[in-house]
């Protein structure tokens, strides 16, 4: 039998978080080990288009004024000018540095632009000057590589590759350098965006897949994985509200672990239509089996807004983007934080 947690939802308090240096789009949030501080990742928009990366310590509060906000960048070479940063996920490193995935862009020096985005895993202090490693699965043969998460050691993306409508995902081995492919049973597209340490062996993935049975409906997933057997384990699909029929899209965006055994997912659904989008709290408890129960479903609309999506969560907090309009229909984006009151 499911033993899901019952969720009662007092209030949802919203808040704007931002770098106070300008239009700031975060992707990734890890707790700071032995502090009540947080790293977030993300990137900032800044002259002439340019996208950089940007990493943040601090307390999850005050509008994202209260902690100190760093600027990195790929390093460009002699030979490839990096013209596009963004940091996806942090995490712990060792002897207080910190990992970051991500994804950049370069400029050829022959004046060419490759279209694609190409991956990294980067280690050392919040200022940019570790280590910054090329992540590049398939052998290199890669239109776009986006690494977005990183905990225990291994790293979760996807990539695409040219004159193919499918997607693939993989974990890179941050030790060995190893990649191992990830795809669900039966299916088309896998796409890999969260991964959650157990301990020791054990890790949970989470994502989402497209499959001939389901045709143009994609279905979020949680699996668990065991990095030294390559196995996976309690595959379980997930669409929004639990129903196939109101959405053609569900996503999990990351993942983090809950108080209850459990684990808490930023989603972000398509309505059936193809036009109404949204985003939305998921929690999932595990049954006593070790499989996964049924999700439960908190809906997230960041006030005023034209368009709100989550991409990041740690502990009840969902962070993410939202879009505003103004009367000559010009958009504006920033980032939030949304703190889920529950009770279970």
């Amino acid at each position: 039998m499911s033993q899901n947690i019952n969720l009662e939802v007092n209030a949802v308090h919203y808040a704007n978080f931002n770098d106070p240096a300008g239009q700031t789009t975060i992707q990734g949030i890890r707790g700071v080990s032995g502090s009540d501080n947080v790293y977030i990742t993300g990137s900032l928009l800044g002259q002439n288009n340019i996208v950089q990366g940007v990493i943040y310590e601090g307390p999850l509060k005050g509008n994202g004024t209260e902690g100190k906000w760093h600027v990195v960048n790929f390093p460009s070479t002699p030979t490839a000018a990096v013209i596009n940063t963004s940091c996806y996920g942090p995490n712990n490193g060792p002897h207080g540095t910190i990992q970051i995935v991500g994804s950049y862009k370069i400029t050829a020096s022959t004046g060419k632009a490759p279209s694609g985005n190409l991956g990294f895993y980067y280690e050392g202090p919040l200022d940019g000057s570790g280590t910054w490693v090329q992540v590049s699965p398939n052998g290199g043969n890669t239109n776009n590589v986006f690494v977005h998460s990183i905990m225990g050691g291994i790293a979760v993306g996807n990539y695409d590759v040219e004159n193919d409508k499918n997607g693939y995902a993989f974990l890179y081995d941050t030790t060995t350098k190893e990649y191992t492919e990830l795809k669900l049973p039966n299916s088309l597209t896998n796409t890999l965006y969260g991964i959650w340490h157990n301990g020791g062996d054990s890790y949970t993935l989470a994502g989402g897949y497209s499959s001939p049975e389901l045709g143009k409906i994609s279905q979020a997933f949680l699996v668990d994985y065991n990095s030294k057997t390559k196995k996976t384990s309690n595959l379980k699909s997930f669409s929004y509200k639990n129903e196939t029929v109101l959405s053609v899209i569900t996503h999990f965006e990351g993942i983090t672990v809950s108080k209850d055994n459990g684990y808490n997912m930023p989603s972000d659904w398509i309505a059936i239509d193809g036009k109404h989008t949204g985003a939305s709290f998921v929690s999932v408890s595990r049954n006593s089996d070790g499989s996964f129960g049924e999700a439960n479903w908190i809906d997230l609309d960041f006030p005023n807004s034209s368009a709100t999506s989550a991409n990041t969560a740690y502990r009840n907090n969902i962070l993410g983007v939202y879009v505003t309009e103004n009367s000559s229909d010009t958009k504006a984006v920033s980032s939030f934080v949304a703190k889920i009151n529950i009770e279970k």
